[in-house]
């Protein structure tokens, strides 16, 4: 099998369809056996009804305490065969021609683990959208991390720890998995074209900072920071949670001040220089607003970062999550044989992607 598009899956009713619908243009025409699984996080819509209507294979977690992003990502991963894995999501939707553009540049650069292309917003509703289109990460080059999914050769995976996803992390599990390659010595380029188009969250920016915390997904950079202390990406990891990490420094600062130091003219320091840093934030995104919820969710990963740290009994992410196939997908589509014969080796040659 060539190729594996790996769709994750949770509540995505109104979505899937379309979604679906990109990946199956897409691969037409793509040579050498392709799979399409739609891997669902126990969904309590009609994403698994609607996703069977289509030529795909549909598996499912069977506890809802294996729900998460990361092992959305590693139970689609175990379900898949392909030499090339592409990661999406059940709200994207892959523009055409980016598939067979990622797979020549991966097959023809024997270092190169993963590319993705350039995501981009349908709409722009919250915060968080508005952060995305302007983040850093979703320009063009060689990256650290594939944000908002990509293609990745699988025998990079498989050296790299032998997972796709951290069962663990309810989020951060593209910054993990990209973090691991790199350390390996593999490389990961971002195309400059439009790979997704994003649909995302109809949630206000209040309404999503509240579900952060409520659903664990806060606690993530936690666990991300502390099983990558033993990790030799380490130093890589910090640095990705610099502001929250700086917070909690901020906060201990403040403590040993009330509790040791009877000095007002330290705490008014201290103030200052929150409100020196707020200050420059303003200064830096132009807003009151955003400055201001940056800062609320640097307070709030900094908590993030305590709750993980203290979470125990972590599963091992090699491990097989426990699931059940609803749905195998029609062989004559979806699991087409190879049609390059086993023994044929492909002649690497070199795509410059220093322009990228």
């Amino acid at each position: 099998m060539r190729l594996s598009v790996l769709i994750k899956t949770y509540n995505e009713g109104g979505k899937i369809a379309k979604c679906i619908k990109s990946v199956l243009d897409s691969v037409r025409g793509i040579e050498g056996g392709v799979e399409i699984i739609v891997a669902d996080s126990l969904s309590t819509d009609d994403t698994v009804e609607i996703a069977k209507n289509y030529d795909v294979k549909v598996v499912q977690l069977r506890a809802i305490e294996d729900r998460g992003c990361g092992s959305g990502v590693q139970l689609g991963f175990q379900h898949s065969s392909g030499r090339y894995v592409y990661l999406l999501d059940g709200d994207m939707e892959l523009q055409p021609g980016f598939l067979s553009q990622a797979l020549e540049l991966l097959e023809s650069d024997v270092h190169l683990a993963g590319v993705s292309g350039l995501l981009r917003d349908r709409t722009t509703r919250n915060w968080f959208e508005r952060q995305r289109n302007n983040y850093k990460p979703t320009t063009p080059g060689e990256v650290a991390c594939l944000h908002g999914g990509g293609l990745y050769r699988r025998n990079a995976i498989e050296n790299s720890g032998g997972y796709a996803g951290n069962r663990n992390l309810q989020a951060f599990e593209e910054a993990e998995l990209g973090f691991r390659l790199r350390s390996q010595g593999w490389r990961l380029v971002r195309l400059p074209v439009v790979a997704i188009l994003h649909t995302g969250h109809t949630g206000t920016t209040r309404s999503l900072i509240g579900r952060l915390w409520r659903n664990g997904r806060v606690a993530s950079g936690g666990v991300f920071l502390k099983l990558a202390l033993a990790q030799p990406y380490r130093f890589d990891a910090i640095r990705m949670f610099i502001h929250p990490l700086a917070t909690l420094a901020y906060w201990l600062i403040w403590l040993v001040s009330l509790i040791l130091v009877e000095d007002w003219r330290i705490l008014a320091g201290l103030a200052g220089f929150g409100l020196l840093v707020y200050a420059c934030l303003v200064f830096k995104k132009r807003s009151f607003r955003d400055a201001a919820i940056s800062m609320l969710l640097w307070h709030l990963a900094a908590l993030g970062i305590i709750r993980g740290f203290t979470l125990r009994n972590l599963h091992s992410p090699n491990a097989e999550i426990p699931s059940v196939v609803l749905k195998e997908s029609e062989p004559e589509v979806a699991a087409v044989r190879e049609k390059l014969p086993s023994t044929l080796a492909i002649e690497p040659k070199r795509i410059s992607t220093a322009n990228y």
